[in-house]
């Protein structure tokens, strides 16, 4: 037997093989980033995310920037003190919720492919999503 048709033999049984220990339930790769839900704390006219720190950090972005994000949809001033995020205003639970998801969408899932696992690159002055799984490059808005 050729080397060739025994290279294909084997590939063939290797792929039936993962195939097969593959579980049913791998769906798309976004499914693997699960973030909480944001706990949000009202007094008087400030409004603290107290889990704030917990998103930057499983989305790999930085913190000001995920902030800046946020402060420029709701159009209220913000801060981080203490892991917290502090809004001078009262948006409600559901605006953060929202607006996390709206920025999954927009900054770190890829269009392409789907992964969660893209990077923010600033070139000049453009903004581009960058996968990393796929190589995908597209501009943010």
């Amino acid at each position: 037997m050729s080397q060739q048709k025994q290279s294909k033999e084997d590939y063939g049984a290797l792929l039936a093989r993962i195939r097969k220990a593959r579980p049913e339930s791998a769906g798309p790769s976004e499914d693997r980033l699960k973030l909480p839900a944001p706990q949000t704390m009202v007094s008087g006219k400030k409004t603290f995310w107290l889990n704030y720190m917990e998103f930057p950090s499983l989305l790999r972005r930085d913190p000001n920037d995920f902030l800046n994000y946020f402060r420029s949809q709701l159009a209220i001033n913000a801060s981080i003190e203490n892991g917290r995020a502090i809004f001078m205003g009262r948006p409600d639970k559901q605006s953060f919720a929202a607006l996390v998801q709206r920025y999954l969408k927009e900054r770190v899932i890829c269009p392409v492919c789907g992964s969660p696992d893209t990077r923010l690159e600033k070139n000049k002055q453009v903004l581009s999503l960058v996968c990393e799984a796929c190589g995908a490059r597209s501009a943010v808005k």
